[in-house]
This record gives C-alpha cells, structure tokens and sequence, in this order.
C-alpha cells in the first residue's frame, strides 16, 4: 500500500468513526424526553401564536431593519479579518474569523435575496471563495489531526504533513481570491 492510500485510509476511518457518532447522538437526541418536550412545547406555541399588528404589513418593510443589520455584521466581519498574506505569514488561528465572515455574508446573501427577489451578482465570488476557504481549512484540520494518531507510521505521518501544507495553501489562495473578488476592497484592507 502506498503512503497515500494508507494517510487516505486513515482520514477515511476518522471520518467514518466522527460520522458514526454524530449519528448515534443524533437519534439518541431525537428519542429523548426532551426533545418531545420542546417539539410538544413549539406545536403548542405555533397553535397559539398572537399576531402582532406587523404580521400584516408587506415583509420588505419588516424585514428591512433586520437586513440591514445583517449587511453591518457582515461588513464589521470582513473589515476584522486580518490583512493581507504578504503582511503576515498564515496563521491558523484566524480562520474562525474567515468562518465567521462566511456565515455573516450568506446571511447577507439570503435577506438581499429575499428582500430584492434575487441575489447580489457582486456577493457570488466572495461567497464561494470564502466557501472554499471553508473547505480547505475543515482538510487541513483533519488532516493535522490524523497526523497525530498515535501509532501511525512515519511515511503516513509524512503523507498527512504534506496534505496539510497543500490544505493550508488552498485556504490562502482562497483568502487571496475573496481579496480579489470583494466588491468593498476598502473594508478588506482597513485593519
């Protein structure tokens, strides 16, 4: 077997054992007394919702003020990731901030959609930059983490270290990519 299938192995029955556990939490969860409780307390909520004098009015004029600050959050977002590449070499622990840019900007993607009928052609590249970001970093980690499984041989732990580095690159030239592609380059370089 190769170094590449065996650190893939590897991965794969990582992945396998976090997905096998997840599930059993999930129906486990699902069989609990309270959750039943709560979905028994939501339907009897739903039942007796009181309408407020809003619920009548058009959902451009209730939803506006909620849009708005959802397009602040994402602008305070992306003008808190941290300058450029070539000012500062990678760090790991900033790719929560990169995360949090991209929940807050499809989150901004969705109330423009909804409030304008269609979504913002401008917000498509940095969306799917910050997406591959995403991507990149969640590899990137595994691969770090199977790295450190105890008993692995060396040119697995090689093969791991290797994929971890092309992750990490894949995740600049993503940051790199979203720096090109955002409509508001002022907001990205203002630190």
């Amino acid at each position: 077997m190769c170094i590449r299938d065996s650190a893939g192995a590897l991965l794969e029955r990582r992945l396998t054992l976090a997905r096998t556990r997840a599930h059993s939490a999930a129906l486990q969860a699902l069989g609990s007394s309270r959750f039943h409780a709560v979905a028994d307390a939501v339907a009897l909520l739903a039942s007796e919702v009181p309408l407020s004098s809003s619920a009548a009015e058009p959902a451009g004029l209730v939803l506006h003020a909620p849009a708005e600050l959802a397009e602040q959050r994402m602008l305070d977002a992306v003008a808190a990731l941290p300058p450029d590449e070539a000012v500062e070499p990678y760090n790991e622990t900033h790719d929560a901030l990169w995360h949090q840019a991209r929940q807050l900007l499809r989150l901004h993607r969705y109330a423009h959609e909804l409030l304008r009928g269609s979504p913002d052609p401008a917000l498509v590249g940095p969306g799917h930059a910050l997406e591959l970001h995403r991507d990149a970093a969640e590899a990137a980690a595994a691969a770090s983490a199977a790295a450190r499984t105890p008993r692995i041989a060396p040119a697995t732990a090689y093969a791991l270290g290797v994929l971890h580095a092309d992750q990490r690159h894949e995740v600049e030239a993503a940051r790199g990519v979203f720096r090109e592609t955002w409509p508001r380059t002022a907001a990205v370089t203002a630190s």
